[in-house]
């Protein structure tokens, strides 16, 4: 075996645990019951804060937090966070959950689909495509823990406020937050008329219509309605003649909040959402990019005059081709075509539905400040797609293809599929939280307890038609957990404060995984009924089986801690350092893809299984208020992880392995309004990572490589000047970020490293004297920079890498009136 550097620096009682569940449920359900005059104030000053907007100088304004489950000025608190208000939200043109990546240190996202999304900060992200999957940075939306990837991308309206928290949050938001966490939190009802309706029309004949409003229907008891819809023609070009464009949209979402208040000390709340995507063309969007596999079975960018004699006996030598023999270079965007078009057949499409509904009850009682969080999710989502980015026949297993003339397109050669793949995910999770806090002496205490479950069905296919390769698989997954959690502030005096807290979880798994290949007949079943294959070609020999049926049903458990110290020299300026460890559950790792030959077979099965990953942070900074209506925030950070959980493509089948991994970096933030009218906003990162021991594709290489998606260098830039124009009030705006080199996956092969690359943003608005009409012009991506936000080497599987390439420069309009107060 060669080791290689290349980087570049059995089980509880179920019932009993039912049991617990439902008590915890029912604990929740009856809290109104502990006060009927009971209430819980909302600080009117939290949503005037954080709808300040950025340019206004009069004040120095205080940014509320929720980080530690309570209001609190950002400046207090000794975690790395940044927060992004509505006005931001706004100016920064802000529509999607992955859009806040623009103004946010640190944090990136892989996506080959906007039903698909992982957010990564500081390099930790689960970068397993499988829908049964949990992230490591955690997503919230008003209180509700997205445990889906499908799910925690959603189109963004009508919020109060963006929180991201960078590092682990092993106490409070506990759950699978080894990365960090991004809260997402609504505009909340108010007592009066409020709301907004809002018009855009922009490239690709895109037009979003969104809205909300709000007011007091009844004698305590607000709502707020608030909804969107968002449709266009896809980014991505199709050259062939009556073949659909892809990377369209096409969805909507509403959210309803339904607020109850009787007295100052109890308040019942209901939120609602429901988002859906009807054949969305958000699937197959990838840029044809021949690649052939080097020495170590990783790809290589396949050049125009060059076979690979990998695919040979499929692609009749044909030069540059991928394995099908399809060769097209006016959409290789690398060999001078355009990166936003393509030549496909074909029909890949997204339906997604998503129902939540999230009740929150907060209840002063004594001395303790109660609340209880109900939560139920519903999620249905089908996704297909033609992975090969080429014009080729309409899938029909077993069937044989040769290259001839296009149905319907006798000007268009079609050639045999190259990759069908889909994924069906029917998710239901329910989870109940219960807090308390009260204050004493010189302690805050937070307390509670938390439970889940999450029942998934699934199905997938990977299938490569091509050279008679076409599996399915079919599996389940139930996951019961709890968790215990508490955290006290101790505050010696005006300038020293302790932290301390400790969260203890257990998770209780249980998985059945079905998989068959249609042409050679194999079949293979894993599950606590018990583990075994059918291979009737023979070929499968000389290995062994490891894994046994209890592995199947498996539990995990584990600490999470919470240490900090806090000086605080003056009212202006808090310096920190902590230790926080995070831990992620473990799982399962059910392939899309089945093994069908020799020790692959033992490899997949006795691999489906995987331990819990722990990342210990060791951090320190320091928040500061300067001269100017300025801030400065600056954080650095040790990782050191146990476990790490890597993802890797060995073969047809996908995997998960636990290795040895570090992490270290410096960010920073600073905001400044040096004159009335400009807002002057920078931020930066660098950061070093690696994992060792990663095993590439070829069996025998290990080699240590960056965290994925981590580059050493990022960092972002603003600079607004609002001013009087006509009588009414203008605003220009630019913004940007740049990153440098990466790489999307843990085995960075060389088709999956991204360059560095700068994006470049502009705004101007404007809004008529006496009015409450809005009105703007932006243009994101002005120079129209061509790079990857998912790229993924299937040279091994079809001769080419999927690449998805961001939008290219889009432009747009929108008019926004304000009624009410």
């Amino acid at each position: 075996m060669r080791i290689v550097d290349s980087g570049s620096t059995a089980g509880n009682n179920i019932s009993g645990r039912k049991r617990a569940f439902a008590a915890l449920l029912m604990a929740g359900v009856g809290f109104a019951a502990l006060a009927p005059d009971a209430a819980m104030a909302q600080a009117a000053t939290t949503a005037a804060a954080a709808q300040t907007p950025a340019a206004d100088t009069s004040a120095a304004p205080d940014i509320v937090v929720t980080a530690q489950r309570r209001e609190q000025k950002l400046k207090d608190v000794g975690i790395a966070i940044t927060v992004l208000n509505a006005e931001q939200i706004k100016n920064l043109n802000i529509n999607n959950a992955t859009d806040i990546v623009r103004a946010i240190p640190n944090l990136r996202f892989n996506a080959y689909a906007s039903s698909q999304v992982v957010f990564n900060m500081r390099g930790i992200a689960q970068n397993d495509y499988g829908d049964e999957q949990e992230p490591p940075v955690a997503v919230y939306q008003d209180d509700s823990y997205s445990s889906s990837m499908s799910s925690a991308s959603f189109p963004i309206f009508d919020l109060a406020r963006t929180e991201a928290l960078r590092g682990p949050q092993g106490t409070l938001f506990g759950r699978n937050a080894t990365g960090g966490a991004v809260q997402f939190i609504s505009q909340q009802p108010t007592d009066h008329l409020d709301g907004y309706v809002s018009a855009t029309y922009g490239s690709y004949n895109q037009a979003v219509i969104e809205g909300a409003i709000s007011g007091r229907v009844a004698k305590d008891f607000d709502v707020r309605i608030s909804g969107l819809y968002d449709r266009d023609d896809g980014y991505i070009k199709n050259v062939i003649p009556g073949q659909a464009n892809r990377g369209a949209n096409n969805h909507w979402a509403l959210r309803g909040i339904f607020q109850y208040t009787p007295s100052s000390d109890f308040k019942a709340k209901l939120t609602v959402r429901y988002t859906e995507a009807d054949h969305e063309r958000q699937a197959g969007m990838y840029a044809l990019s021949p690649s052939c596999p080097n020495s170590n079975l990783q790809g290589e960018n396949l050049a125009a005059d060059q076979v690979c004699s990998y695919w040979s006996a499929y692609n009749g030598n044909t030069p540059g081709a991928i394995a099908t023999g399809y060769y097209n270079k006016s959409v290789i965007a690398w060999q001078g075509g355009n990166p936003w078009s393509i030549a496909a057949t074909g029909d890949p499409y997204v339906d997604r539905q998503f129902f939540g509904a999230t009740l929150r009850l907060d209840a002063h009682v004594g001395i303790f400040d109660l609340v209880s969080v109900s939560d139920y999710q519903h999620l249905n989502k089908f996704y297909n797609e033609m992975g090969d980015s080429q014009p080729e026949y309409s899938y029909v297993q077993g069937a044989s293809y040769t290259p001839g003339p296009c149905p319907g397109l006798s000007s268009v050669t079609c050639y045999a599929p190259g990759t069908i793949f889909y994924q069906r995910n029917k998710t239901n999770q329910y989870s109940q939280e219960l807090r308390a806090s009260t204050a004493f002496g010189k302690n805050y205490l937070v307390f509670g307890a938390f439970g889940m479950i999450i029942d998934g069905t699934y199905g997938a296919k990977y299938a490569t038609p091509f050279d008679s390769y076409d599996p399915t698989v079919n599996f389940t997954q139930r996951t019961e957990s709890y968790a215990f959690f508490a955290q006290d502030e101790f505050k010696f005096n005006d300038h020293w404060k302790l932290i301390g807290g400790v969260r203890y979880w257990h998770d209780h798994k249980v998985g059945y995984y079905n998989a068959s290949e249609y042409y050679s007949g194999f079949n293979m079943h894993y599950g606590p009924d018990g583990i075994s294959f059918n291979d009737p070609t023979g070929t499968t020999t000389g290995g062994t089986i490891t894994a046994t049926p209890a592995d199947a049903r498996p539990n995990f458990s584990g600490a999470t801690v919470r240490a900090e110290i806090d000086y605080k020299p003056s009212t202006s300026t808090l310096i920190y350092a902590s230790y926080n460890r995070g831990s992620k559950s473990g799982g399962f790792t059910f392939s899309t893809g089945t093994p069908v030959l020799g020790q692959a077979v033992y490899d997949t099965i006795n691999g489906i299984a995987y331990r819990p990953e722990t990342l210990n942070d060791y951090e320190i900074g320091i928040k500061t208020s300067l001269p100017m209506h300025s801030s400065f925030n600056v954080a650095a950070y040790y990782y050191d992880y146990h476990n790490y959980q890597a993802f890797v493509q060995s073969g047809y089948t996908q995997v998960v392995r636990n290795l040895p991994a570090k992490a270290g970096g410096i960010e920073a933030e600073f905001t400044t309004h040096p004159i009335p009218g400009l807002t002057l906003q920078a931020s930066g990162s660098w950061e070093q990572s690696h994992v060792s021991n990663v095993l590439l594709p070829d069996g025998v290489t290990l080699v240590r490589h960056d965290l994925p998606q981590a580059p050493e260098w990022s960092g972002s830039a603003l600079i607004r000047y609002e001013f009087p124009l006509a009588g009414g009030n203008a605003s220009v705006q630019a913004d940007g970020l740049f990153q440098s080199s990466s790489c999307f996956t843990v085995l960075c092969a060389p088709v999956e490293r991204e360059s560095g690359y700068t994006v470049e943003n502009l705004r101007f608005g404007f809004t008529p004297k006496g009015t409450q009409l809005d009105l703007s012009v932006f243009v994101n991506n002005v120079f129209n920079r061509a790079y990857r936000s998912y790229a993924y080497d299937g040279s091994l599987y079809f001769g080419s890498t999927e690449s998805v390439y961001a939008r290219p420069r889009t432009w747009g309009i929108t008019a926004r009136f304000h009624f009410g107060n």
